[in-house]
């Protein structure tokens, strides 16, 4: 058995004020630039404690929960792109944060685009980390039916389980913890226990589109994808040049989690970005 996840005893914990509702975070500290997370749809803050941990030294990392994920809170209302990224932008606000640099994975994508095309005033420099993108032939396998089928059933045999019994349950922990990554297993299963049923809502929303966002995201922007065909990475590569300062990056053998499943690679990557910001 896994031991429930900690953060070392020296990172600030705890909730804010934000767009009108409380979300939780936790912070490494420090006086370098503020780099903050926004993470993957069922997933929460904790699930990028290795992404804190490998940046702690040069940077202060900010690491909080989506609306209706982790700790923070799950109000009434919608779950888009719009408001996620008010809840952002309000977090920004609530920790006096200037110049943050934002990351965001898949959903977290959608969020920190959103934020830097609306406040393109407001960050040092934005990475996306295989944002996901609804158009021409581009993921049309999410748009056959309705992508949130059944989410609310799935958070629901979630919350009745303990996290024991979704490590035991999903092999993809198993594949986790055999690729030496047990504690992420962990805090990943830990997650979907903790998710509220309106999560559902987040695929009730449209995806924000790239070709008219990315034209007004001004700061340096690294893009991080997942390992993909050549034709793929062509269309790819034609989305991403709607950036104005943009660099796209095709992670050799990794999946939608790029960080996860290529960890070395992806991290040179993004150092290397980091250093030019």
């Amino acid at each position: 058995m896994s031991v429930p996840t900690q953060i070392p005893e020296d990172w600030e914990r705890g909730s804010v004020e934000a767009n009108g509702i409380e979300l939780h975070y936790c912070r490494t500290g420090g006086s370098g630039p503020p780099v903050v997370v926004s993470h993957g749809f069922t997933d929460d803050g904790y699930c990028r404690l290795d992404l804190a941990r490998e940046l702690a030294d040069d940077f202060d990392v900010v690491l909080y929960d989506a609306r209706g994920h982790g700790r923070s809170d799950a109000p009434d209302g919608e779950y888009g792109p719009s408001e996620r990224a008010a809840d952002l932008l309000g977090l920004l606000d609530a920790l006096a944060l200037e110049d943050p640099i934002l990351f965001g994975h898949s959903m977290g994508a959608d969020t920190v685009t959103m934020a830097a095309a609306d406040s393109p005033d407001r960050s040092r420099a934005v990475v996306l980390e295989d944002p996901v993108w609804i158009l021409d032939g581009v993921n049309d396998d999410l748009i056959e039916g309705d992508p949130g089928d059944g989410i609310e059933e799935q958070i629901a045999w979630w919350r009745d389980h303990s996290v024991e019994e979704l490590l035991e349950a999903d092999p993809m922990f198993n594949d986790l913890a055999e690729r030496g990554q047990p504690d992420l297993a962990r805090r990943v299963a830990e997650a979907r226990h903790r998710l509220r049923p309106e999560i559902g809502r987040v695929s009730d929303a449209e995806f924000v589109d790239p070709t008219e966002a990315y034209g007004d995201i001004t700061a340096p922007t690294l893009i991080l994808k997942a390992d993909a065909d050549e034709a793929e990475r062509e269309r790819e590569r034609e989305i991403a040049a709607f950036l104005p300062d943009g660099r796209l990056e095709h992670v050799d053998g990794a999946g939608h989690c790029v960080l996860w499943d290529e960890r070395e690679r992806a991290t040179e990557e993004l150092r290397a970005f980091l250093e030019t910001v």
